[in-house]
């Protein structure tokens, strides 16, 4: 299950499931979630964010990721691997 809020949770459950006492199952289950719990405080909203440490050297800290669903090329081709360095 997603991290909605309940009333969002409850319409997409509706879509396809339906059980006696639906309501009350997601809103136990929102109340008691710990990442809903945390996402959604009204106490303290946000934590600090750490920064990442800087990379001393390049090609010590990268990432790889497929952007894909892309318009076709020419030759038919619809993705790209991308590759980053962040130093």
């Amino acid at each position: 299950m997603r991290h909605y809020m309940p009333n969002k949770t409850l319409k997409v459950l509706k879509e396809h499931f339906y059980w006696p006492y639906m309501r009350k199952h997601v809103d136990k289950h929102y109340k008691s979630c710990i990442t809903c719990m945390k996402a959604k405080s009204r106490v303290q909203p946000n934590d600090f964010y750490t920064p990442l440490p800087i990379p001393s050297m390049a090609w010590v800290d990268i990432s790889m990721d497929f952007v894909l669903g892309l318009p076709r090329t020419r030759k038919g081709r619809d993705s790209i691997f991308v590759m980053m360095d962040r130093f």
